[in-house]
């Protein structure tokens, strides 16, 4: 399968729940592309639906990197109020 054919399946499966599953899929579609910057943002929200936050803030983090080094600091601005609240969430204990 492609990058983007995994991601999509990915996605189908974090709609229905299916979050380990959907890891699976994003992590392979990373694997193809590792500049995926959407898969890693998918992966995040996969991650948080396994209660792995400290992983999805690496996810996140990891895609606003790939956002800033296209020079969209628009998109990884936009990716700074998740990844803030799931760190909120790890230093509340939450």
């Amino acid at each position: 399968m492609k990058a983007n054919e995994l991601y999509q399946q990915g996605f189908d499966r974090g709609r229905t729940g299916l979050y380990q599953e959907a890891f699976a899929d994003f992590t392979q579609a990373i694997k193809l592309n590792p500049d995926y910057a959407e898969a890693y943002i998918a992966r995040a929200h996969a991650r948080t639906g396994r209660e792995d936050k400290q992983g999805a803030v690496a996810d996140f983090q990891k895609a606003i990197d790939i956002y800033k080094a296209r020079g969209r600091t628009d998109i990884a601005d936009l990716l700074l109020t998740p990844l803030q609240a799931l760190k909120n969430e790890i230093e509340w204990g939450e």
